[in-house]
């Protein structure tokens, strides 16, 4: 029986560092990272810039595999699914901490279903206008949306999304009444704004800041809690009179839940040393975004607090997916 319990003390041991083992060569072939979101992105930018320097480490390619639908659902759910080896990860926003309070019928759990590796980046939208619109600001703007009760509109991408319920926060804290009009991404209600067919939207910063410095655009207010040094006479929505709006992008780094410990911890080792470099720091400044690194358990927390608040914030604003 002693020699027994010996053997199996023996193969236990050996099992636990087999994934050490592993994470010592890992990768060993091409990693995948899933982004659930359009190319152009602050997801996909964000994934481009980690994955070119993550290769750069490693010696290995990093594949971006952009997979839309479901606010994000749709690539999550993929990922969800992928196998446990760190060969493929997500780079998820903050659209999922949304979604598990719009979407009844989702297929996996943003927090249970998966290991944070990292969060890594964040970053301001901006609340912009066709110049046309007889408002230079937010004050100016519910003045008008008071006027003219239901006329204006505005445009997301999509239900549920957090260029959505950002205004949906906006509607609630002053009473008015805005009309939405959903959009399948980003790019094509940047072309109706500009061509005057919408009012308004809400876009990453980093989408907007050309045509805001061309005058195509007229920037309203940023959505952080404070100013952004690419915009810095833009002012916030708290300076307006909507004490503690606060709605930020942000993005980290997903794996499937049964990704071992070990490759979990070398992920987030080299993370780290890209998310430190000048030129990753330089490329997310060129998009308005700032690093923002927690490691896994700090990030699993974050997302957390992600998902609460969001939930309370969808109750609250009667957003529904249609």
């Amino acid at each position: 029986m002693t020699q027994t319990l010996r053997l199996i003390a023996i193969l236990s041991a050996a099992l636990t560092m087999i994934p050490a083992a592993l994470a010592q060569t890992y990768p060993t072939k091409p990693v995948r990272i899933i982004v659930p979101f359009s190319p152009g992105t602050a997801a996909d930018i964000v994934a481009r810039q980690l994955g070119k320097g993550l290769a750069d480490i490693w010696g290995q390619s990093v594949v971006i595999d952009n997979i839309q639908g479901a606010g994000g659902g749709t690539g999550a759910a993929a990922a969800a699914r992928a196998a446990p080896d760190g060969y493929t990860l997500m780079m998820v926003g903050a659209n999922h901490a949304i979604n598990p309070s719009l979407y009844k019928d989702l297929t996996f759990d943003i927090v249970k279903d998966f290991k944070q590796v990292a969060r890594v980046a964040g970053g301001p939208l901006v609340i912009i206008a066709n110049p046309t619109l007889p408002a230079n600001n937010i004050t100016e703007l519910i003045a008008l949306a008071k006027a003219k009760p239901g006329e204006i509109n505005f445009g997301s991408g999509g239900n549920g999304s957090i260029t959505h319920l950002s205004f949906e926060i906006l509607k609630t804290q002053a009473s008015i009444n805005l009309m939405h009009v959903p959009y399948k991404g980003i790019s094509q209600m940047m072309t109706d704004i500009l061509g005057n067919q919408i009012s308004l939207g809400s876009p990453a910063l980093a989408s907007a800041v050309p045509n805001i410095v061309s005058g195509k655009l007229k920037a309203l207010a940023v959505t952080s809690a404070t100013r952004h040094p690419l915009v810095p006479g833009v002012p916030t929505m708290a300076e307006q009179g909507l004490a503690g709006y606060d709605v930020s992008t942000w993005n980290g780094v997903l794996a499937p839940a049964q990704t071992p410990d070990a490759i979990v911890a070398k992920l987030y080792a080299d993370v780290a040393k890209v998310v430190a470099t000048p030129e990753f720091i330089e490329q997310l400044k060129q998009q308005a975004l700032s690093p923002a690194l927690q490691n896994s358990a700090d990030f699993r927390r974050y997302l957390v607090s992600e998902v609460d608040k969001w939930s309370k914030l969808v109750r609250a604003s009667g957003a529904k997916v249609d």
